[in-house]
């Protein structure tokens, strides 16, 4: 209950963080608007007794014409109120919308990478991701509405309390049934959502490769549309089943508590009928007792169902402040050492060990390098060698388990990782396609930077991208990819070459490349390579290739192996050493002869 309680007001807040003028607004409306039905209800019965008492004493019509002014008011308000609170909903509930959404985006671009590997961190974003963009808005209308129903409802009982308390007793006792009932539906509900989730999750991925570029084209070439769709088809329907039996267990126990409330409503209009056969109560008093039973009746199903959706909402969004409040896995330390300005005397990666989280397999078993600057190393050797952990590490997306990596002489443990990625530019295997500007493509190298077009294509041109210009319409503003109307798609060479461009954009003190110009025949690849060598002017560069070709213009070349240096040394030494490098060498070059 006190986690209820605390995710209750964590979710009030959140949405009146994104707009406490429209909280305001729609909580003034509500309590308001309940405020008229007792009101009416009221007005109706003084105007069914000045009728009846005018009928013996001889009242005119403008007699009563203040009590149909005033009622006629009450209801016309009533109404625009509702329908202003409406619109006022809809805009606030958009805006707590995109500042939820915000936040949720914010927290899933920057958590440490290590929370990637565990699935059970892919389930909780799930949840959350379901919730974000609707439950903390509609945990405050719900709110909101409770409290407006409350006050609603004190007016009626004020009402039936004035005629006769059975009648306020009759009317709690008809809201007792449903309260516990839908209580233990909510709690199963969340059960079943919370245990689907890995379901979920698959059926999303179905909807993914079938509708997804990345798996159009192998999709079609191996006919493997109808098998995804029956795939989701049956975990769809397999969660649809088990969510029917729920609400049918619980439809059952519904129509018994439904009798209670229809066995509590007639006792309450057979006491009321008894007392006006008697003469007990006026015609007015009828009036207002049988309208305000109806009315407390129908405000009480509606408070006890605002209790049990902010019971409902609160709990489903436990997931989402989870998700929120996920720690780092990355320790940042209180009093960060900034990187020097000169990164002397460069690299040193010193008995570095490492496994990744929840994994059983040790990845780097002791490794050492190092970088100068001025410097471009190769690294080279088979697919899991561990040659991209480091990269990992030497961003720190990781930390390592044993031993220490020092850049500019500072172990990296002590480095605030976003100055360290600021001073580091990486061109991942898997580097990002933006669907955007080829002006935009670059300036995300340096997003701070301003920088001309003159930087622009100069950047271009280092990256052997500047023959783009001739067929794009639009030059710098064309679109690239067809994503959005007018883009224009290109090659995985020419991709790639904008993602070397951007690169060489970012200016920064470390260059990492991994398999950076695999899409890319030797010839484009070669000059990329000089280009890269001669834009160095004092920079470190990494470079990840399984071409050997490329890599013998590296001032020194580490050939890993079961996550160990197994060799090092520049071209001529490793061949002259006719290790293992000279034979991976031979083996590629004879494909050549």
């Amino acid at each position: 209950m006190s986690k209820l309680r605390a995710n209750l007001v964590r979710g009030v807040r959140l949405a009146w963080d994104a707009s406490p003028r429209g909280f305001v607004a729609i909580a003034v409306f509500s309590v308001i608007t309940s405020l008229i039905a007792p009101l009416a209800i009221w007005l109706g019965k003084l105007l069914v007794d000045q009728i009846m008492t005018g009928a013996h004493s001889g009242l005119e019509l403008t007699d009563v014409m203040p009590t149909i002014v005033m009622f006629g008011l009450a209801g016309g308000a009533e109404r625009a109120l509702s329908n202003i609170r409406f619109h006022q909903q809809e805009v606030f509930s958009r805006r707590v919308e995109h500042h939820t959404m915000r936040r949720f985006v914010e927290k899933a671009a920057t958590v440490d990478l290590g929370h990637f590997d565990n699935s059970d961190w892919h389930d909780r974003m799930a949840r959350a991701r379901r919730d974000v963009g609707w439950r903390p808005a509609q945990l405050s209308f719900t709110t909101i509405g409770l409290v407006a129903s409350f006050v609603g409802i004190i007016g009626m009982l004020g009402l039936l309390a004035s005629l006769h308390p059975l009648l306020v007793v009759l009317s709690v006792v008809s809201l007792l049934p449903w309260i516990m009932i839908q209580r233990r539906t909510n709690r199963r509900i969340y059960e079943f959502h919370f245990a689907t989730t890995p379901e979920d999750r698959e059926r999303w991925y179905m909807v993914d490769l079938l509708a997804g570029t990345d798996s159009a084209k192998e999709l079609r070439a191996f006919g493997l549309a109808n098998h995804f769709t029956e795939r989701h088809a049956r975990i769809s329907g397999d969660n649809l089943d088990r969510l029917a039996r729920l609400y049918r267990r619980a439809s059952g126990i519904t129509i018994l508590a439904g009798l209670g409330t229809g066995c509590a409503i007639a006792i309450a209009y057979a006491f009321v009928a008894d007392r006006g056969l008697h003469g007990g109560l006026t015609a007015g008093d009828l009036t207002a007792a049988i309208g305000a039973f109806a009315a407390v009746t129908g405000q009480a199903s509606m408070l006890s169902s605002s209790l049990l959706q902010v019971e409902q909402h609160a709990t489903f969004l436990d997931d989402l402040f989870a998700f929120f409040a996920v720690e780092p896995l990355i320790v940042v330390p209180p009093q960060p050492t900034p990187l020097p300005a000169k990164l002397e005397p460069g690299i040193a990666i010193e008995g570095v060990e490492f496994t990744y989280p929840r994994g059983t397999q040790q990845v780097l078993k002791g490794i050492d390098l190092e970088v100068r600057p001025g410097e471009l190393i190769a690294l080279v050797g088979e697919n899991g060698a561990g040659k991209t952990t480091i990269v990992n590490l030497l961003t720190r997306f990781y930390d390592p388990t044993r031993g220490r990596v020092r850049i500019g002489g500072v172990d990296l443990r002590d480095v605030d990782p976003l100055e360290l990625r600021a001073r580091i530019g990486v061109l991942f295997q898997d580097f990002a396609k933006y669907q955007l500007t080829l002006r935009e493509n670059i300036q995300l190298g340096r997003i701070d930077r301003e920088a001309s077009d003159t930087d622009i294509l100069a950047a271009l041109d280092a990256g052997r991208a500047r023959p783009l210009m001739t067929t794009l319409d639009k030059g710098l503003d064309a679109k690239l990819g067809r994503l959005f109307d007018g883009g224009h798609e290109l090659s995985g060479g020419e991709w790639q070459r904008v993602a070397v461009s951007r690169l060489i954009f970012r200016r920064a003190d470390i260059w990492i490349l991994d398999e950076p110009t695999s899409n890319l025949d030797p010839e484009a690849e070669a000059k990329i390579f000089a280009e890269l060598k001669q834009q160095l002017a004092g920079r470190m560069a990494i470079v990840i290739s399984h071409r050997f070709s490329t890599v013998r213009v590296a001032d020194r070349i580490y050939v890993i192996e079961h996550g160990r240096v197994h060799e090092a040394g520049s071209h001529a030494e490793l061949i002259a050493a006719r290790g293992r490098y000279a034979e991976l060498f031979e083996i590629q070059a004879a494909g050549y002869r």
